[in-house]
């Protein structure tokens, strides 16, 4: 049942409904309605860490696994050598469900003897780019653009970015940029350490020059992405430096990057050589073999500063010899995972599961994937899916490409946005009948609730009091400011934390206007300042938004139907802004009109004129739209249908949308988020949640 309308009519106060329990249920606590019309009390559930069901993705040998997520289409892309079919360059498009993985037809995308592949993905555009060694043509360097559509994947052509032979290549994508930067080393050139950036441009990709990073032998190069200092890292073994291990701090600019100083992480000899990035604690985590200490399994956490990176102790996750090190943030658990080939216990693909804290990480207990000899570990987390998948090379069964879906502890509640009913008059046992005072009901034998005041009921069950000043009934209006001789049609309007700087947006002028208030949130006092154009990504902005501390713009264009992403060197400073990519909400929402975040960036929202709807969309990583896939939709076509903007209060307990239609403003409210509740988590809307006990 989702419609409860009969059973909380309007002005239903001092309701009592006798309902029959499914479990236990405790005297005052919340509960929700089943669809058999028992009731249950609201809790949340322990998901316990679990591995799915190993799946083949090539019935033959294969090797050089590397696999991306593609935020665009919510698919997992494995790239790999395909041993039986003369070691040519194969992709694969696998769909996560629950702990499962199905894959659609591989597909070749170099008829030639493929080597040392690696992935990543280009939000921007929407493309897979996959970087390898092309040994038929004397192991150049060499990329390709693919395009996923359903289950299957399309190429380009071949482009080649190093004349030369090549190996140990790793690739990640610059959101900042909106590049695809590609590390290895330089055969032809003393087996440097490089680096060199590429340009997506359709189902091509261009490349600026080759740039060393290390003037030495360099193996095991490792590339990722810090989102929070816009830089990359990339972590190598340094042979120049007695095979330590070394990381150095990379900054795209144009088609170019350069580097800053090296760090050593590890003064041993150091391989397997992989790494991720903690969107939450914003530290990049580095792991590795330890031939100094046993051949142990290591993890180093790193902190980008400027240019340069810095590094805590480091901790052993397994004391056994580690190979094949593979590094993914599970930004749903908000926990790091690194799988690797246990060589002390028989070879078997193993995984661990680490918290970083500070500048140092620690572990839980190892679990095995693979009770087998796995190796060429690679893997990817999939946003939609808040699963890890794991691709890998089954030598126990003939080498087969194969992959497994990990699934992270977690927590999940049973209270949805239409589910919730009212409190238990008194203590229910299992199948027995009971008294709920519903919504409105007001029930004097529950001891702690203040009558008059407002509760909240969390994911957990528990319920709580917040005073939170947002209530519309109480509104006046107070002053105005024209806007005239900058925008003829604003749409948008947003501010910095402060209120002294206000922002306008309009499809009148097909900009961003910037003014300067000397008194906070006092229009009376804003001056114009500066303009920033738009119109080359959207001739018509609807909607402005900024992450914390204003280093990133966000502007939705009804055009494009997309989100526009920009970075700014200065925050609220719209002089310094720069386009960086974009994220198509056309799939959900053809006439976008308003965006808006959560505190972390990690939950973003879009209304629009024709969906009469909100959209809510999951980031893998806060405030990079890249990282962006769609998580569900609340209706509100019942009190607005030309939606044109929406906010939160700072808690995000209250929802405000304002349409065409209704000429209001119109107030919900949400399920207020606990601490149990991680990033990532859906928090769904809802006008019942809340007890009014009056």
């Amino acid at each position: 049942m989702s419609n409860l309308s009969e059973l909380l009519p309007s002005g239903g106060g001092q309701n009592v409904v006798e309902f029959t329990a499914d479990g236990a249920i405790s005297s005052g606590k919340p509960v929700i309605l089943n669809s058999d019309g028992t009731v249950t009390e609201v809790a949340e559930t322990s998901i316990s860490e679990s591995v799915g069901t190993p799946v083949v993705f090539e019935a033959a040998a294969s090797t050089w696994t590397s696999a991306s997520y593609d935020s665009t289409n919510n698919k997992i892309i494995i790239a790999y050598q395909d041993i039986a079919n003369s070691n040519y360059g194969t992709a694969v498009v696998g769909t996560v469900s629950g702990t499962s993985i199905s894959f659609g037809t591989p597909v070749v995308f170099e008829s030639g003897y493929t080597q040392y592949t690696g992935s990543t993905f280009d939000a921007a555009n929407g493309k897979v780019v996959i970087g390898y060694a092309d040994a038929t043509n004397s192991g150049y360097g060499t990329a390709i653009v693919g395009t996923v559509s359903g289950t299957s994947i399309s190429f380009g052509s071949a482009v080649v970015f190093e004349s030369a032979n090549i190996g140990d290549l790793s690739a990640a994508y610059d959101s900042n940029s909106g590049k695809v930067v590609i590390s290895y080393f330089d055969s032809g050139n003393s087996s440097y350490g490089t680096a060199i950036v590429g340009t997506v441009s359709g189902t091509s990709i261009s490349f600026g020059s080759p740039v060393v990073f290390n003037s030495a032998s360099s193996n095991f190069n490792f590339v990722t992405y810090d989102s929070n200092a816009q830089k990359v890292v990339i972590a190598y073994r340094d042979v120049g430096n007695s095979n330590y291990g070394t990381a150095i701090v990379g900054t795209v600019s144009g088609t170019s990057i350069s580097f800053g100083s090296e760090s050593v992480f590890n003064s041993n000899l150091s391989t397997d050589i992989s790494s991720a990035y903690d969107a939450n604690a914003q530290k990049v985590v580095v792991a590795y073999r330890d031939y100094g200490n046993s051949s142990y399994g290591t993890a180093i956490v790193g902190t980008v500063s400027g240019t340069s990176i810095s590094f805590g102790s480091s901790t052993v996750f397994n004391t056994g010899t580690s190979d094949n090190m593979t590094v993914v943030y599970d930004a749903n658990a908000v926990k790091t995972v690194i799988a690797y080939t246990d060589t002390s216990n028989s070879s078997y693909g193993t995984l661990v599961v680490g918290t970083v804290s500070g500048a140092s990480i620690s572990f839980g207990s190892e679990t095995v994937f693979e009770a087998a000899t796995a190796t060429n570990l690679s893997s990817a987390y999939d946003v939609s899916a808040a699963k890890v998948v794991i691709s890998y090379r089954d030598a126990t069964n003939s080498e087969h490409g194969t992959a497994v879906v990990f699934q992270n502890a977690s927590t999940e509640t049973n209270l949805t946005a239409t589910n919730f009913i009212g409190l238990a008059s008194a203590a229910i046992s299992d199948t027995a009948s009971g008294d709920i005072n519903v919504k409105g009901g007001i029930n004097e034998a529950q001891t702690g609730l203040t009558i008059g005041s407002d509760y909240y009921v969390q994911s957990d069950g528990s319920l709580a009091s917040d005073f939170i000043p947002f209530d519309i009934s109480g509104a006046a209006f107070i002053d105005s400011f024209s806007i005239a001789s900058q925008e003829s049609f604003a749409t948008g309007i947003g501010f910095n934390a402060d209120g002294t700087k206000m922002f306008i947006v309009g499809f009148g002028g097909d900009a961003v206007y910037e003014y300067n208030l000397s008194t906070g949130f006092d229009v009376s006092t804003a001056s114009y300042s500066q303009n920033f154009s738009v119109a080359s990504q959207d001739t018509s902005p609807r909607g402005i938004a900024f992450n914390n501390n204003g280093t990133k713009m966000f502007v939705v264009g009804d055009v494009g139907k997309d989100v526009n992403e920009y970075t700014l060197s200065t925050g609220f400073d719209v002089s310094t802004a720069s386009y960086s990519q974009n994220f198509s909400v056309n799939a959900q929402e053809t006439g976008p009109t308003d965006v808006e975040f959560n505190s972390d960036g990690t939950k973003m929202f879009i209304v629009g004129r024709d969906g009469d709807e909100v959209n809510e969309y999951t980031l893998g990583t806060g405030f990079d739209v890249s990282t962006a896939s769609y998580s569900q939709t609340f209706d509100i076509s019942s009190q607005e249908t030309v939606a044109l903007g929406i906010a939160f209060n700072t808690s995000g307990t209250k929802m405000f949308i304002v349409g065409q239609t209704g000429d209001d403003v119109n107030e919900y409210s949400t399920t207020a988020a606990s601490t149990t509740v991680k990033a990532g988590r859906a928090i769904s809307a809802t006008t019942i949640n809340m007890m009014d006990l009056t």
